[in-house]
């Protein structure tokens, strides 16, 4: 049975998201350094039979480590602090890829975690130090997940708007239809039906990101029809007649929402 840590300063990364998510799109996108590629080949080599593709233990790897190394800034020492809200989302960044990596989803990720920083740390140019006694709670796992994709989706939806000279439409469209398909699982989980104490935290945030989203809304609408039009409230997620008009011809945004519309009341979340 692995040790697992709920936490309600858990979540405090969210503070950060937008900046985070930007880290780690860059971290899991650009080159690793020769000894970063060496390390991390050691690790595949000696840990890469308990992930479900061997390479993906490198590429976690290579990922880590340029998300440490963006990460570790005067601001943000890790080995220093690792309480602060960059440690806990490298935490939780590294608890996420893992999880859904591993052959063996019961094997704990602090243990395979503890592996990958042996193998890349103690050298002159890692030093990392985490401190991972335990698991994120997997309920709690889910729940960040969720957010992390809203705010993923979120991301995209500023970048395309900060352009406004070349908006790709059908990309705003996609994007925002997206962001439904997690914003009903959210708000299922936050109903009054199921919204319980141990929720409150996650609903909480699901709030802050709300109004974040409906900013963008807002902007998106100030620039007239074709973008709003193209830009799906979060209000609107769970109208079917709303939602369907809007993606026509969009079959690939339609899919994952109407399969979400359609299991919605079938979930069973245990929190």
């Amino acid at each position: 049975m692995c040790s697992q840590d709920s936490d309600e300063e858990s979540y405090e990364f969210f503070e950060n998201i937008v900046e985070y998510v930007k880290k780690a799109k860059s971290a899991e996108t650009a080159a690793a350094s020769s000894n970063a590629e060496t390390k991390c080949k050691s690790f595949m080599l000696a840990y890469g039979s308990r992930f479900k593709a061997e390479e993906t233990a490198r590429t976690i790897c290579e990922q880590f480590i340029n998300l440490y190394n963006s990460l570790n800034d005067p601001e943000c020492n890790l080995n220093s602090y690792p309480n602060k809200k960059c440690c806990k989302f490298l935490k939780y960044w590294i608890n996420f890829k893992l999880m859904k990596s591993m052959k063996n989803e019961d094997e704990c990720v602090s243990k395979i975690y503890n592996a990958l920083e042996s193998h890349i740390t103690g050298s002159d140019e890692f030093n990392i130090d985490l401190y991972y006694e335990y698991d994120i709670n997997k309920d709690d796992l889910k729940k960040m997940n969720i957010l992390y994709s809203l705010y993923e989706k979120h991301t995209e939806l500023d970048t395309i708007l900060m352009n406004i000279s070349k908006v790709d439409k059908e990309s705003l469209l996609l994007h925002s239809t997206a962001c439904c398909t997690h914003y009903i699982k959210a708000k299922y989980i936050c109903n009054d039906d199921n919204n319980r104490n141990d929720n409150s935290v996650f609903c909480n945030k699901l709030t802050t990101f709300k109004s974040k989203y409906d900013a963008l809304y807002e902007k998106a609408f100030q620039e007239g029809s074709d973008y709003a039009n193209n830009f799906i409230k979060l209000e609107e997620c769970s109208n079917n007649k709303i939602i369907t008009t809007a993606v026509t011809g969009t079959v690939v945004g339609l899919i994952p929402l109407l399969g979400v519309l359609y299991k919605v009341s079938e979930l069973n979340i245990k929190l």
